[in-house]
């Protein structure tokens, strides 16, 4: 399988994979033990590993959020506990839930594997979330693993499709409504009016071109042999998980 074939196989999946374990009743659970809930869940969660920073550090990692989204998230975490608990939390949250939702698959050290071997290759370049993730210890349990791989995957292309929108100059307001609509932009944070997504959509694939191209990149650290079984991995997950 070539470079360009694991990426277009793998992205959608990981990209709805999210929505499960960032709204998963185990992970929710595991950040409860912990002290934290509400939007600390998500915004500490996720933005933990950058430490205990100023709140503009976060909202410039979250990139697509509304700054007064990502301050009260952050604000909540500083009172419920740390950061890096909060963080810690959620991965041992999201290890529970990839043990209970795909445990019983085949391959998955495979997988976790060769995964690490892109990370190792891939260094981030203003990417913080995915050098934060990336630097979480890795379980032992080969599907904890695999979901923490899938976790900085994601983190990984998030952060080459916010250089591309940076490239071709759209506004974080405007890349969330060409994508998802107005709607969605409020459950960022957004307050309207919102801009027609029609003309966007022209900007906003060039966008993802420019992202596309980068995660085909990232593949070339491992063989043909690897990459098919990163889809395969990928997509057996998907069925099982998204049905």
């Amino acid at each position: 399988m070539t470079p360009e074939e694991v990426a277009a196989a793998t992205a959608l999946p990981i990209a709805m994979l999210g929505s499960k374990y960032y709204f998963s009743e185990t992970t929710n659970a595991a950040l409860a033990e912990a002290g934290f809930s509400g939007l600390s869940g998500y915004v500490g969660g996720r933005g933990g590993v950058l430490g205990d920073v100023a709140t503009d550090v976060v909202v410039s990692a979250f990139a697509l959020f509304s700054p007064s989204f990502i301050e009260m998230g952050w604000t909540q975490t500083k009172e419920q506990g740390t950061p890096t608990d909060a963080a810690a939390a959620f991965a041992e949250g999201l290890g529970r839930w990839a043990a209970e939702t795909f445990g019983h698959l085949d391959g998955l050290a495979d997988f976790a594997a060769a995964a690490r071997a892109v990370f190792d290759a891939t260094n981030p370049m203003s990417q913080p979330l995915y050098a934060g993730w990336r630097a979480m210890p890795v379980p032992d349990d080969p599907a904890a693993a695999t979901g923490l791989a899938l976790k900085i995957l994601r983190e990984l292309r998030f952060g080459f499709h916010v250089h591309g929108l940076s490239a071709v100059g759209m506004t974080p307001v405007e890349a969330v409504v060409a994508q998802l609509g107005p709607e969605q932009a409020q459950m960022f944070g957004w307050a309207g009016p919102f801009p027609d997504p029609e003309p966007l959509k022209a900007i906003h694939q060039q966008a993802e071109e420019i992202t596309t191209a980068r995660m085909n990149e990232v593949y070339e650290a491992i063989d043909a042999d690897q990459r098919a079984h990163m889809a395969a991995t990928v997509t057996a997950i998907a069925a099982v998980v998204l049905g």
